[in-house]
This record gives C-alpha cells, sequence and structure tokens, in this order.
C-alpha cells in the first residue's frame, strides 16, 4: 500500500468507487448478498494511509454513493420529502465514524481492537437509531443476509445487531491484517476463521432442528381490486368483499383452515364495522376458517385505527389488534398499545415487523405462530417481507404475511421461506401452504439486546484506548 501514501487521492477515490458499488448492489430493496460484506473492505484498507480528513471524505462520499438505490424508492414509491432523505447522510456519517475509529486504532498499532470496536461501532449506532427512529430497526443492513440461512441464525442469539457485527467483521479484520505485523496477522486470522466457523456451525446446528407443531394449511389472499382507501360504504366496498369471499371460498375448498387477507382491504366508518363484521364473521362461519382481516376504521372523533380483526369459525367477539407502528406522514391513526394472542397464536400489521423488541414480546408471550397483514409499496416487496423473516429468526416463530403489492410469504421458525408468490397491484393472488406452529425458543427473546449492548461496551474501550494512548 505504499503507492496510496504516494498518490492518496487516487487511491481514496478509487476506494469510494468500489465501496458505493458494492453498498448499491449489495443493499436495497434486492440485494447480491456477498457485495454486502466487501462494500466497507475498500475505504477500510486506504483509511490508514489518508489524513483523517481525506479518510472521512472518502468514507461519506462512498457509503453515500450506495444508498443511492433508495432514492427513487423514498421519492417516488413512498412520496416522502427531500427532507426525509436526511437519513441516507446518518447512515453515511455512521459509516464515517466507524471509518474513523479503525483507522485511529490501526495508526496506534492496536489493530485487534480496530478489528472489533469498529463493528462493534456500527452494530452499536444500528441499535441505537433504531431506538429513537420512528422506522425501527428498517435501515439495519442485516437483512441482506436473511436469506442466507447458516449465518442469518446468529440473531436468535443476538438479534438483528449481531448480523450487523458480523457484517463489518470480515473486512475489518482483513484490513487491520493488511497493516498488522506478521505474528499479529497470524492471530488476525484465527479471529477470523474462529468468527466463521463458529457463524456457520451455529446456523448448522440450528438449521438441523424440526418443526414438531401440527401443521396448520394457511391462505394468505390478496385481490385485484382490494386497494387502499376503498370505503365499505362507497360503491366498490361490497364488490371488494365478493371478490374476497370467492377467493376465499376457493382456498377453503382445498383446506384451509386459516385465511390471511392484507392490511387495510377495505375502510370502513365506525358506526358501520358491526354490520361488516356480521359479513365477515358469515364468512368464517361458512368456511370454517379463521379469517383475519385488515381494516381502516374512522372514529367520529378522529380516532381512527389501522386494525386486524379475527374472526373465528365459531363465531363470538372478534380479536382485535391495532397497528402499533404507523408510518410517519402517511398514517395519521391512533397507535395500539396492547398484543392480541389468539391461543398460542400472535397478530402483528406490516410495520410493526420493523421493531425487534415488539416482535420479542410475542416471543415471551410463546406465540408459535405469527399472522401478519401488510401492504407494500410494489417494489419494496422483498426487503420488508425479509425484515419479517428475521423477526421470525430472532424469536423462533413462524410467520405468515400477506404482503399484498409485494411478497406472499410463509416461512418457519428458522426464516426459510417454504411458499411464497408474488402479488402484484391488479391481480387476484392466493398463496396456499403448510406452517408447523411450535414453540423454537431463543437466546435473544429470553437476554434481549445483550449484544448490542455489549457492542456499546467495546466502542467505549476502542475510544478509552484512543484516549491513553493521546495521554501517553
Amino acid at each position: 500500500m505504499d503507492s496510496a501514501n504516494k498518490h492518496p487521492r487516487l487511491y481514496a477515490a478509487l476506494a469510494a468507487l468500489l465501496t458505493g458499488t458494492f453498498l448499491y448492489f449489495g443493499s436495497g430493496l434486492t440485494t447480491i448478498p456477498a457485495l454486502t460484506w466487501l462494500a466497507p473492505l475498500p475505504v477500510l484498507l486506504v483509511a490508514p494511509h489518508l489524513t483523517k480528513k481525506l479518510t472521512a471524505l472518502t468514507a461519506f462520499i462512498g457509503w453515500s454513493l450506495g444508498l443511492a438505490n433508495l432514492w427513487s424508492y423514498l421519492l417516488n414509491d413512498l412520496e416522502l420529502p427531500p427532507a426525509a432523505m436526511s437519513f441516507l447522510v446518518l447512515l453515511a456519517g455512521v459509516f464515517t465514524l466507524t471509518v474513523l475509529l479503525f483507522r485511529a486504532l490501526i495508526r496506534r498499532g492496536r489493530y485487534l481492537l480496530a478489528a472489533l470496536a469498529a463493528p462493534a461501532n456500527w452494530a452499536a449506532a444500528d441499535y441505537l437509531i433504531a431506538l429513537v427512529s420512528p422506522h425501527g430497526a428498517f435501515t439495519s443492513l442485516a437483512y441482506t443476509q436473511v436469506d442466507v440461512h447458516p449465518v442469518a441464525q446468529i440473531a436468535s442469539m443476538t438479534g438483528v445487531w449481531g448480523l450487523s457485527y458480523l457484517l463489518l467483521t470480515p473486512a475489518a479484520i482483513i484490513a487491520a491484517i493488511a497493516h498488522a505485523p506478521r505474528r499479529t496477522g497470524v492471530q488476525l486470522i484465527t479471529v477470523l476463521a474462529m468468527v466463521a466457523i463458529g457463524t456457520v456451525s451455529y446456523g448448522a446446528w440450528r438449521l438441523a432442528g424440526d418443526s414438531t407443531g401440527q401443521a396448520v394449511k394457511i391462505a394468505i389472499v390478496s385481490a385485484s381490486n382490494g386497494l387502499d382507501d376503498t370505503r365499505w360504504s362507497g360503491a366498490n366496498g361490497p364488490t371488494i368483499l365478493t371478490t374476497y369471499t370467492k377467493q376465499i371460498e376457493a382456498a377453503a375448498a382445498k383446506g384451509a383452515h386459516v385465511v390471511v387477507l392484507p392490511e387495510k382491504f377495505i375502510d370502513v366508518d365506525a358506526t358501520a364495522l358491526p354490520g361488516l363484521d356480521q359479513r365477515l364473521q358469515k364468512i368464517a362461519t361458512d368456511n370454517n376458517v379463521e379469517l383475519l382481516t385488515g381494516l381502516t376504521v374512522f372514529g367520529d372523533h378522529g380516532n381512527d385505527y389501522n386494525r386486524a380483526l379475527v374472526f373465528h369459525p365459531t363465531g363470538g367477539t372478534p380479536l382485535s389488534y391495532d397497528k402499533h407502528h404507523l408510518i410517519p406522514g402517511i398514517e395519521p391513526y391512533e397507535p395500539g398499545d396492547h398484543l392480541a394472542m389468539m391461543g398460542t397464536w400472535g397478530v402483528m400489521i406490516c410495520k410493526d415487523m420493523d421493531f425487534p423488541a415488539l416482535a420479542r414480546q410475542y416471543g415471551q408471550k410463546k406465540a408459535d405462530l405469527l399472522l401478519v397483514p401488510a401492504l407494500d409499496f410494489d417494489n419494496d416487496g422483498w426487503l420488508h417481507s425479509r425484515h419479517a423473516l428475521l423477526r421470525g429468526i430472532e424469536n423462533g416463530i413462524p410467520i405468515a404475511r400477506n404482503g399484498s403489492q409485494g411478497l406472499l410469504t410463509l416461512s418457519d421458525s428458522y426464516g426459510r421461506v417454504t411458499s411464497q408468490t408474488s402479488a402484484p397491484t391488479g391481480a387476484d393472488v392466493t398463496l396456499l401452504g403448510d406452517l408447523h406452529p411450535g414453540i423454537h425458543a431463543t437466546l435473544y427473546t429470553r437476554f434481549g439486546d445483550w449484544f448490542a449492548w455489549l457492542c456499546c461496551l467495546l466502542t467505549l474501550g476502542g475510544l478509552g484506548a484512543l484516549r491513553r494512548s493521546k495521554q501517553a
């Protein structure tokens, strides 16, 4: 890397371009998981050879280039104001601080600490952002690895934060090896091998487990005319219900025991809700299914709710759940304040799955199946479905998710998709498959965010080492 010392700006530009390219294709709405691991490496490799200012500029530009893959989604699909893009600046800033911490420790000869503290800083920031953000853990890079099943299982122990840590660890260790003396390099190689073998071995052991619960046949239904904002009292209200009724009848005829409709499949005034409830109850009874529906309920005094109702085939009061986490600027509803359990089955709605703490509450209640009505934005179907899968891994819970206008998914307690199909706008789609409800207790459910706090402590340890070296 002597040439980097001679031509720092050239190497900085090349590193930023490579990091940006790897991140652009290794994250976002669809990903190439292998590239996510490579994204931090170019900047980490050159950082110790650059000035502090040039390092910060290189890291920030590189990460910002990669996050450009979200611009169209945020501005066009979600129709967010340009000011909402500021969170991308925050993420680039977190990466910049992570690289600066790594650089400072390497330049002071703290190679092992640099390799461990830099990923810890990244994961700790991931956790702290999720605590205060109205979008929860939506921005985490960890979801890029959900389909890499042996690696993703680490979340059952550490939560999403462990995956965040892992994503930077190989790059940090390799970059540290490039600057460390031979003996320290061997130690770092050993650490990397232990992390890789331990992660994959744990994942393989966990994936060898069997689903022991009795199979339940579940239908996830999305209708072509079931668009958001359609009023039950309007001309299209009965038409939508008729369309869904036909699909429910067809699914029941094929043996479906549970039917999940989308989030907000119809809007209804609170005064008209009893009449709609009667219609939905009749559908559940006539077809002998547990029927989960997503509604927007408008109250008389502005008390509006994004609500899920579950109708039992034998009748009775439907189970009610109000969405806890609402999309800022898009969903002007009252947030929910309680969980909803039907026996050992739980209910959540769409964006609720972006919040690990809420899903963990169901794990603590020993829920062995989650039913999730959702409504995606066409292009984000894969990404948002993987958020739900990771919540399943964290707590060992199978999930049936109706991502209308995105993906319909059935996944087991290890986050493996057992059935999946796309449900684009304007299409009648039914996904029919089996899930095996069963309690697969995890360390994350029991101990929560212990790993995130460990990362906070490790980051403080790295900062403390820097302070002591300056005082020496």
